[in-house]
Order: C-alpha cells, then sequence, then structure tokens
C-alpha cells in the first residue's frame, strides 16, 4: 500500500520521517533498530518451530479436506484433533517444558502442539539454546539436547550483536478524498461498493448474505483506534457498531500500548486501520478479530519482529474461532533474508514455519489470505528479482490490478480503458523516477517454495512474458526508455493466486488519528496496495461462506480446478501490452499470469462453485 494522504509535511520533522516510512501493503520488512529489543538483564520470547509427526501426511490430509472424492472432504479438524494426528505427543511437549525451565524460562504450547513460545531472560535463553554468533554465515546457531533437536524445525527470533538495518524511504504526493460526497456515492468511489460492484458480491448481498454468523482474522503488527473505524463506517453509509471488533493479543497488552503511542508506529498503524475498515465495510455483519503483535524496531518491546509476526498467526490459527485470516504485514524477503540481522532461523527455515502454521490452518477449514506486494517482482532493490516471506502454497497470495481511468498524472494525462495488471510506468513524477522505487502487483516465481501440485500442468504456469521495464542500477531501479519484451520459463511457486483493484490513482479511502507531539491529527487519504485486496478478499470469503453449508476452507487446489471450467468465476487479465506488474504481463490463450494469477474474481459464480460441491 502507497498511502496518498492528506498530510501537513511541514509541521514537524518527525511527522516527516514516520510518513517517510509509510509502509507498502504487505510487503514492508520491518527489521530496524533491532539491538535493543533483546540485551542482557531484559526478557525476550523466541518461537519453537516442531516438526510435524508425520509432515507428508499431514500435506495429503490438508489436500483431502478439499477434495469432493476423498471421505475427509470439508471435515475438518480442531486443534487438538490436529495436536493428537500430527502434533508433537504430550510426553515430548513436557520434556522441551522441563528442559527450559532449568534455565528458568517459561514455555507456552500453541494448540495444535506444532510451535512453542519460549519466554525469559534474555541472558537465560542464550544459554537454553546454547546461541552462538557465526559472523561468517551472519548468523545465530542454536543447540538444543539430542533428544529435543529432532522434533524441532527451527528456532524463530533470536538474534545476537545486532546492527540497524537499513531503511529505504520514499514519499509521495497525496491525495485527499472528496468528503461532500454522501455515504452511497462515498462509498462507490472509495469504499466497499467500488469492489462490490467490481466483482459481483452484490449478487450474495441480494440473497441477504452479509457475512452474519462468520468472524474474520486479520494479523496485524499495530494497535489501530475503534474511533477511527467508526468514522470511517459512518462516511460510508454503514453502520458505526464497533462492539463486533475485537482485539487478541500475541504478546502483552503493555506492549503494544506502549508502542502504539511512539510516531515510529504510525505507518502499522495506519496499515492497520485499514485492514479493519476493508473487512469490516466488506463484511457488515462478520465479527472482525484483530490479533496484535508488536514490531521491536518502534520500541523496546522484547519480542523481535520476526517472532512477533510467527506468534500472532499462531494465536490467530490456534484459537480457531475464525475461518478467513488475512494479513497486509510482511517479515523477510526470499532473495535478501532479514538484511543486516543475524537471526537463530534462515529465510528458507522462516518460509518453512509458515507452511507448517497454514498446513495446520487449512486442516481447520480456515483460508489464509496475504498481500503479494506492491512492487512486481522487486520486492525490494535488488539485481535479483525478489518476493517477500510468505509466499506459502498454503496461502491465497492476492495480487494487484487498476480499474478503468482517465485523468492527469504529473501533467502527463493517462488513460486506461479496460481492467489491468497494476504496474505503474506512466504518469509518474520526476521524484517517482528519482527514487528509483515503482509500484506494481506482486507477482513472479518463489526461489523458497516449489510450484505446488495445483499448479502443476496449469495453464500459463511456470511460463511467461514479460516487459522489461526496468533495470537494477546503482542501488535503485531505472527506467529503460526501450523496454524489451521477453518469454521464458520459469520454477517455483507462481505467485499470485487471484488479483483485484489495487492502483493508487483508483484507489480506497482510509482514515486514522494520528499522534504528532501531543497533538492527534484526523488523516483522510486515498491509498491503493495489495494491502487493501488482502483484507476485501478475506471479507468476501466471509460473506459467502454465510451462505455455505460448510466453509470454504483451503481455497487454492479448488480454484485452481473452478478456473477451467466452462462457468469459470475468473476473469484472467491476458493482454501482452498495457497489462504488465512493472514485468510479467499477460499470456494469451492461457489462464494463468505471474502478473494477477488467475485473474478477477466473480464472487457470484464462486459462490455457485462452492455451494455445488
Amino acid at each position: 500500500m502507497k498511502p496518498r494522504g492528506d498530510f501537513d509535511l511541514k509541521k514537524t520533522r518527525e511527522f516527516l520521517v514516520a510518513v517517510a516510512l509509510l509502509v507498502t501493503g504487505g510487503v514492508a520488512t520491518f527489521v530496524t533498530q533491532e539491538q535493543s529489543a533483546q540485551a542482557a538483564g531484559r526478557k525476550t520470547t523466541v518461537s519453537v518451530v516442531l516438526e510435524p509427526q508425520n509432515r507428508q501426511a499431514m500435506i495429503d490430509a490438508v489436500y483431502d479436506t478439499v477434495d469432493p472424492s476423498s471421505q475427509a472432504y470439508h471435515k475438518y479438524l480442531s486443534t487438538s484433533q490436529v495436536g493428537d494426528t500430527y502434533g508433537q505427543p504430550t510426553a515430548k511437549l513436557n520434556q522441551f517444558k522441563a528442559y527450559f525451565k532449568r534455565y528458568k524460562l517459561a514455555t507456552a504450547v500453541y494448540p495444535g502442539n506444532l510451535m512453542l513460545k519460549v519466554s525469559g531472560q534474555y541472558s537465560n535463553v542464550l544459554k537454553a539454546f546454547k546461541a552462538k554468533l557465526v559472523t561468517s554465515k551472519h548468523k545465530v546457531n542454536v543447540t538444543l539436547p539430542k533428544t529435543l533437536a529432532g522434533q524441532v524445525d527451527s528456532v524463530v527470533g533470536l538474534t545476537m550483536g545486532a546492527k540497524k538495518a537499513k531503511v529505504i524511504k520514499n514519499t509521495k504526493a497525496t491525495t485527499r478524498p472528496n468528503l461532500k460526497l454522501n455515504g452511497a456515492d462515498f462509498s462507490k468511489q472509495y469504499g466497499a461498493q467500488k469492489f462490490v460492484d467490481n466483482y459481483q458480491l452484490n449478487a450474495l448481498y441480494d440473497k441477504g448474505l452479509e457475512g452474519q454468523g462468520q468472524r474474520i482474522g486479520l494479523v496485524m503488527l499495530s494497535d489501530y483506534n475503534k474511533g477511527d473505524v467508526a468514522t470511517y463506517l459512518q462516511k460510508n453509509g454503514l453502520a458505526a457498531d464497533t462492539t463486533r471488533l475485537h482485539k487478541y493479543y500475541a504478546v502483552p497488552k503493555s506492549q503494544v500500548t506502549q508502542a502504539f503511542k511512539l510516531p515510529a508506529a504510525m505507518p502499522a498503524q495506519m496499515e492497520a486501520s485499514l485492514d479493519v475498515q476493508q473487512a469490516a465495510s466488506l463484511a457488515p455483519k462478520a465479527e472482525i478479530d484483530t490479533f496484535l503483535g508488536t514490531m521491536s524496531g518502534t520500541t523496546n518491546t522484547p519480542v523481535m519482529t520476526d517472532a512477533s509476526f510467527l506468534n500472532t498467526f499462531a494465536e490467530a490459527i490456534s484459537r480457531n474461532i475464525d475461518k478467513q485470516i488475512s494479513t497486509s504485514y510482511t517479515v523477510g524477503n526470499e532473495v535478501l533474508g532479514f538484511g543486516e540481522l543475524p537471526l537463530s532461523e534462515t529465510k528458507e527455515e522462516y518460509s518453512q514455519a509458515f507452511d507448517t502454521l497454514f498446513q495446520q490452518a487449512a486442516l481447520q477449514g480456515i483460508t489464509i489470505f496475504n498481500a503479494s506486494g506492491d512492487h512486481g517482482p522487486y520486492d525490494s532493490p535488488n539485481k535479483k528479482p525478489n518476493l517477500s516471506i510468505p509466499t506459502s502454497a498454503y496461502e491465497v497470495e492476492v495480487g494487484g490490478t487498476q480499474l478503468p481511468f482517465s485523468k492527469k498524472l504529473n501533467g502527463k494525462q493517462v488513460t486506461v480503458t479496460k481492467e489491468r495488471a497494476w504496474g505503474d510506468v506512466v504518469g509518474l513524477s520526476k521524484e517517482d523516477i528519482s527514487q528509483g522505487v515503482f509500484e506494481g502487483s506482486g507477482g513472479g516465481f518463489s526461489v523458497l517454495n516449489p510450484t505446488p501440485r495445483y499448479q502443476l500442468g496449469f495453464p500459463g504456469v511456470n511460463t511467461f512474458n514479460a516487459i522489461q521495464h526496468l533495470t537494477f542500477s546503482k542501488g535503485k531501479y531505472v527506467l529503460n526508455r526501450d523496454p524489451k519484451v521477453i518469454s521464458g520459463t520459469g520454477s517455483g511457486r507462481n505467485v499470485p493466486d487471484v488479483s483485484g483493484n489495487a492502483a493508487g490513482a483508483t484507489g480506497y479511502a482510509t482514515y486514522f488519528t494520528a499522534r504528532v507531539g501531543k497533538k492527534t491529527n484526523p488523516i483522510w487519504m486515498v491509498g491503493g496496495g495489495t494491502s487493501y485486496v488482502a483484507p476485501q478478499m478475506a471479507a468476501a470469503n466471509a460473506v459467502m461462506n454465510s451462505g455455505l453449508k460448510s466453509v470454504t476452507g483451503f481455497w487454492n487446489p479448488q480454484i485452481y480446478t473452478f478456473a477451467q471450467t466452462a462457468d469459470s468465476p475468473f476473469n484472467p487479465l491476458q493482454d501482452t501490452t498495457n497489462n504488465d506488474n512493472l514485468y510479467y504481463t499477460g499470456q494469451p490463450g492461457k489462464l494463468y499470469n505471474q502478473a494477477t494469477g488467475l485473474g478477477t474474481v466473480n464472487f457470484e459464480k464462486l459462490y455457485n462453485h462452492f455451494n455445488r460441491q
């Protein structure tokens, strides 16, 4: 999400810095100022990700839950059933507890028995894990007794001698929504009704389906103001009922509250606010459960951001109260890892940790939605294409499009005649170009996850058309005057799966109150990014689930099957011109591309497909 907000950048230098760090939807890597998060004499928390008893059987069981020919079809498990069948046994968990207790550490087991949360004095954590900093490998090595080590996939969130990570700062021109519009018109131009009208969710509203009986989980790294959500809903002509907003804390509430007061947390606050606003407005009768973690770069919270993010997902999944969970945050990069931060886990292990949690979610009938990113295949500036973590095969990767529009952008008339992949290379300001950071739908090929079984052999998967708009030079991207068009093949998990409107030029409104010193500033802004689309998809899923006999569960194997039917619920964007995400573009005659995945969704048809199974 590249926010374009109604900010007075001249008020304070502190406010300018906060605005400059506004996060990109779902792809901001929060690894700044980590050294203070863990220090001798302070308490800390790390995560221990456990190996399932039989991972292949667990994976097969995940697919069986959405296979109509299987006896396990839609027979979802409770957390205790997951734990009994695939998690570590109680006797082994007790061994972990006893071992860590010797070092005066507390151990909590997440329901499902696939992850532990270990807390205590930082110095004792180092001793328990026999942590050693290996400078040459930029890694913290950990060692556990052989009786326990065989059951451990990874230890997440332990660092030693961390340096400050570099932060890329870029600001954008801001746009304010027209607040003179009435609720219905405001919603059509800036709010839920735009999504409803373009993706046929209105047909489900006409059936009386509005998310009743459903709960939507949102995984966040910041708190938000419920009053801001009420203001947003009122402006969209909706009931401002905040009693359906619920907060669950993955870390102590005091840590979340402390972080929320700091100016550096403002970007994450804005992200949290828009997530809640999008979900609450699109599924007006669903309960909204927000799971709150913290970013160690914004305060002296003792939990590293990587562990906090993982723990917050574990909290949401193990509570098992939401059948759709969305996030617009991420920590880490598939190529660059965690920047300058030496951690106890590798990027491969961190990616695997999310696989384990998302497999548990699928067994429980939970659909996971994740914003795919806002810089095309270039999540972070690098000569190699790179995507953010996670790109799990067990989540729905949500990409971005641009709706038709015509307006002057930075003195140039820009016209889009039909919905296309989101990729901004025209109508840019000189400042945009000089910064070398460009916006587009996150997509490409994962280098950490193989091509999943539901994508193998699918038309368009592992082949591509592309336009080389950008070249990486001197630490940033520059526009090519004469971009080349190429075709080729790739491998790995193809991203995204589906897409929806995410371009700032056709974006959505957000409202939040930002603290600047002792003052609180009310801010209305129009923004774009896949951050908006992920919670929208989760809300649309809740609307569908409110009318289905059984919840949709693990989307991906099902939607790739639906996409090949005569009455496909997807609109593939196949054009090779004016249809790219800064690189990948359409593949004529094929149902998939790495800019928009299967394309946009017709939720009336998608509901009918799920309802017929």
